[in-house]
């Protein structure tokens, strides 16, 4: 029994130390208009985020829509902390064009090179944990400052 507590305290420290998730201003994210529907742009950003964002099945992918709104939410959020890790949000501007905001914690598989992949995989609705496309100056990702 003693074994247990130790171990959950030392975990609960661990995780208290060491902040994981999406930090608003310093997280690498992006603003995009894609020529493609709030529906179909959440249907895209869920498999990219299953594919690429979940690890062995360690952190859960979650979404939630507002059909009234047109407006979608997707999020990858870590276990224990239940933190975003990774979050799509997106805004219907008509049947065939959305605003997407995309932010990343900012280490390890959730960096900037997450959010150009997860922008292509909304654009071009074809899910890749990497992006093979030449990235436009228009809309680049904000890396964290340093």
């Amino acid at each position: 029994m003693f074994r247990i507590s130790a171990a959950a305290t030392v975990l609960a420290v661990s995780l208290a130390g060491c902040t994981m998730g999406i930090t608003p201003g310093q997280s690498p994210s992006g603003d995009y208009k894609v020529e493609v529907g709030y529906q179909q742009a959440l249907k895209a950003a869920r498999a990219q985020a299953e594919l690429c964002l979940t690890g062995k099945d360690a952190y859960t992918v979650r979404d939630t829509v507002d059909d009234v709104a047109h407006k979608a939410t997707l999020r990858v959020t870590a276990p224990f902390t239940d933190n975003d890790v990774a979050r799509v949000d997106i805004v219907g501007i008509d049947a065939g064009h959305s605003d997407v905001h995309i932010a990343m914690w900012g280490r390890r598989i959730w960096n900037g090179d997450a959010v150009i992949a997860m922008r292509d995989a909304i654009r071009f609705q074809v899910p890749t944990c990497v992006s093979y496309m030449p990235s436009d100056t228009n809309n680049p990702v904000r890396p964290p400052p340093q």
